[in-house]
């Protein structure tokens, strides 16, 4: 995503990710990496509830994670469109993501 930023910027996308880690371990994750976007915490996993994205046990230490997920949310707060895997090196490719926010209306 990172290197098609200017990309979503020009279709008027704001990218977000949320992890389960700690403001501060996710502000040293976009530093290291040099993210032009946000990750956001969600530590107790709410937000990953409500999503019902909750992959229970699946962590390293068998503790609880959030599936991976992609998401493109309108204006409006409807899902557009949706990706879930239960395996975290699947993920949508940039080009698949910018192709559904530009058939958005």
């Amino acid at each position: 995503m990172q290197s098609r930023l200017a990309d979503f910027e020009k279709a008027d996308t704001v990218l977000l990710a949320i992890s389960k880690d700690s403001v501060e371990e996710n502000a040293d994750t976009v530093k290291k990496l040099n993210l032009g976007f946000s990750v956001l915490s969600d530590p107790d996993l709410e937000v990953t509830k409500e999503y019902d994205l909750l992959h229970a046990g699946a962590s390293i230490d068998g503790g609880d994670i959030a599936r991976p997920a992609v998401f493109i949310v309108d204006r409006d707060g409807v899902v557009r469109w949706r990706q879930l895997t239960d395996n975290w090196r699947v993920r949508a490719r940039s080009d698949a993501l910018l192709e559904q926010v530009q058939a958005i209306p």
